[in-house]
């Protein structure tokens, strides 16, 4: 539900500052949420968080307020008009409230007598890099090449209970674990006397193998706990909602053509604090794939129902982006490490789905002066909006 009502808020926002007399970006300024303060749910803001920074950050690089000005003087009499727009939001990692403790997610490590490392872990790789990024994690803390971890199958008849791959959890929680893992069987050596401090990828090799020939498998196992200070009621829904949250500016530039009421987003900024980015690649695919999703969700994507029965359930009349509708997405990360993260690590998976539609509706807004407030702005709805502003006009 996280895009759904973030559109709304984000909407809602423009229209109230509006109202008021205020810029968006004054508004939003005069109310973000600051540490020490509480959420909804009366969960304390104990991260150092600073969206004015994140802001101002966004708007500069995208050129917001020279664009926006310009494009205030140049639409006048244009068939195609341009705007732009921004929307800022958060995004909690994990299961919600206790659903990680619930869980109690495993992950189990092993060695071989070649010195290889086994991840066992229920997280499954459907493209976003899951394994990759395992791999980085345990060979980090094993001080290793990523080339000498494995990972294994996520079937259930070998692995733990890690969890699902949803939730913005896997690199966050599951990722925590193989850390936790990878140094509890260094610990292990090292305690058992096989392995010492500054070794290298040979030595960890032979105290593997010495290891097994003397005790037998060698293994590690981590299992989830929640940070210290975290509280939720099951019953009021109310607490910490979410060990932590990441952070997000997006701004949208867009055309609106007037005639043919097609709406092309032209440029993307998103600006995000996501604790420490492991993977920089990655994490940057994950945000421009997230983005390219939500756009459609903003303009394309709409399912058309007749008694329970979807209608435009085809590829040749389901509309979704393709790489001729999707701009330059320029991404950028404020890295503010997370002490419960691998590696100061939080989660990010979601959260460009959640900025995107709003920023490209109110982009659309400043654009025409049309105020929207329903997704998919397909030509069809923007043209009926359009009209009754007209008429509004007309009337006054």
């Amino acid at each position: 539900g996280a895009p759904q009502s973030i559109f709304a808020l984000e909407r809602h926002l423009n229209r109230v500052a509006r109202a008021i007399g205020l810029t968006p970006e004054e508004f939003r300024r005069r109310n973000f949420i600051q540490p020490g303060q509480t959420t909804a749910t009366g969960q304390v803001i104990r991260e150092n968080v600073n969206m004015n920074h994140l802001l101002e950050r966004a708007l500069a690089l995208s050129d917001y307020r020279a664009k926006t000005a310009r494009f205030a003087r140049e639409n006048s009499g244009q068939r195609r008009k341009k705007g732009m727009g921004f929307a800022s939001f958060m995004h909690g990692a994990g299961f919600t409230g206790s659903g990680e403790q619930y869980l109690a997610s495993v992950v189990e490590l092993e060695a071989t007598p070649q010195g290889r490392v086994r991840v066992l872990a229920a997280s499954t790789e459907i493209g976003q890099g899951t394994n990759t990024i395992f791999s980085q994690i345990a060979a980090d803390a094993l001080g290793l090449d990523y080339d000498s971890i494995e990972i294994l199958k996520p079937d259930t008849a070998s692995v733990p209970n890690s969890g699902p791959t949803v939730a913005s959890r896997t690199c966050m929680v599951v990722g925590k674990l193989v850390e936790a893992a990878a140094l509890g069987l260094k610990q292990t050596l090292v305690g058992s006397g096989f392995l010492q401090e500054g070794y290298t990828p040979a030595g960890f090799e032979r105290a593997c193998k010495r290891y097994i020939e003397s005790h037998g498998p060698l293994k590690s196992s981590s299992q989830y706990q929640p940070p210290p200070g975290i509280h939720w009621d099951d019953a009021t829904y109310y607490g910490d909602a979410y060990g932590t949250y990441a952070w997000a500016v997006y701004v949208a530039e867009v055309t609106v053509d007037t005639v043919t009421f097609e709406t092309e987003v032209n440029d993307f900024v998103a600006v995000q604090e996501v604790g420490k980015v492991i993977h920089p690649v990655l994490a940057a695919g994950q945000i421009e794939g997230g983005v390219a999703q939500a756009i459609g969700y903003a303009l394309y994507e709409n399912v058309v129902w007749n008694e329970g029965r979807m209608l435009n359930s085809q590829m040749t009349n389901y509309i979704m982006p393709t790489a001729v509708d999707v701009p330059p997405i320029r991404v950028f990360f404020e890295e503010l490490p997370y002490s419960y993260g691998p590696a100061g690590d939080k989660g990010l998976g979601e959260l460009p789905m959640d900025g995107a539609a709003p920023a490209i509706v109110n982009a659309i807004e400043n654009a025409t002066g049309v105020s929207i407030h329903h997704i998919p702005v397909m030509p069809e709805s923007l043209m009926e909006a359009l009209a009754v502003t007209e008429k509004a006009v007309e009337r006054a």
